[in-house]
């Protein structure tokens, strides 16, 4: 994977960004649509409340002059948190419609996507030496 633009500092703006998008979707365009989607605006604001704290806490990391090892570790686990989230929820709620499926299959990918686009900076950046206690 060609990671030239991809560094530590810009990966957390990607990450802040994309949760952006899916905090606007989730949250703000969604809900008027719940009748196509089958999700209820209740599971679409709980959804919403993750990307939401993504976006803050990948925005602060961004303006961070030292990107540290642990926070580039936090969301991409927080990724994965919400990719299994996403997975419950596609599994658990009742009514949902193929337009509601669509989208969470959708953003599972995307975020799977990113998890492979982080763990790559992650090893390109702090896995090449055996002492990352400079990371920390």
């Amino acid at each position: 994977m060609n990671l030239r633009f991809l560094n530590v500092q810009n990966i957390f703006l990607m990450d802040a960004v994309g949760a952006l998008l899916s905090l606007t979707l989730t949250a703000g365009i969604l809900p008027f649509l719940s009748t196509w989607t089958g999700l209820q605006p209740s599971v679409l604001y709980f959804l919403a409340a993750f990307p939401l704290l993504y976006c803050v806490f990948s925005f602060i990391c961004y303006r961070q002059r030292n990107q540290k090892l642990w926070m580039l570790l936090t969301i991409l686990f927080a990724n994965a948190l919400y990719v299994l989230v996403s997975g419950a929820v596609m599994l658990t709620v009742q009514g949902i419609t193929v337009w509601g499926y669509s989208f969470l299959v959708a953003e599972i990918l995307v975020l799977l996507a990113v998890i492979l686009i982080e763990w790559s900076v992650y090893r390109s950046f702090f896995g090449k030496t055996a002492d990352s206690s400079k990371a920390f």
